[in-house]
């Protein structure tokens, strides 16, 4: 028996968070890359934790998505505010800040957490920006509609990383975390 009374030959499978690859490692490895992890105090930090949101964040058209959600709020906002009785009294004008608004918003979430189907969100966020303009004040002042263009554009427009990137993330990542060590054992 190896270390943790587990059997070292027979092959432990650990997922990481490391750009969702699996790793398979034999007990020995396990023990030890623990071990040395506990020993440096490097479990859970604030450091690792934004190491892990920038990961996640680099996985996913965020930019575009945060300023696309940023344009159906400020499409929505004018009429935040209001009565319902004064949106049920303006009709469809009233609704339609909260029907463009809330879809540049819903589009933004789903590409922002389903990366791969980002272009129908952001086709349709496009359109929704678009509309804004006659339908809802202006499209926010104007600012809104622009926003959700740049937005819509930025969320169609992204790529994932090549393997290449991501290995070069990775390596830089190690380095921190080499580095963040040596700072704690000194």
């Amino acid at each position: 028996m190896g270390a943790a009374g587990l059997d070292p030959a027979a092959p432990i499978i650990r997922t990481t968070m490391n750009f969702r690859k699996v790793h398979t490692m034999s007990a020995d490895q396990l023990a030890t890359t623990d071990s040395t992890l506990t020993e440096h105090g490097a479990g859970f930090s604030m450091g690792g934790l934004w190491l892990a949101i920038n990961r996640w964040r680099r996985s996913r058209p965020f930019w575009g998505c945060l300023i696309l959600a940023f344009g159906g709020w400020s499409v929505m906002k004018p009429m935040v505010g209001a009565s319902f009785q004064m949106v049920v009294h303006m009709g469809m004008r009233g609704a339609s800040p909260y029907i463009l608004g809330g879809g540049m918003i819903l589009a933004a979430v789903v590409a922002l957490f389903m990366p791969a189907q980002r272009h129908f969100p952001a086709i349709m966020a496009l359109v929704f920006a678009v509309l804004s303009l006659p339908f809802a004040n202006l499209g926010g002042w104007i600012i809104g509609m622009v926003l959700g263009i740049v937005g819509a554009g930025l969320v169609f427009a992204w790529t994932p990383y090549s393997d290449k990137q991501l290995a070069r993330f990775a390596e830089k990542d190690e380095r921190r975390a080499v580095c963040r060590a040596d700072k704690l054992s000194n």
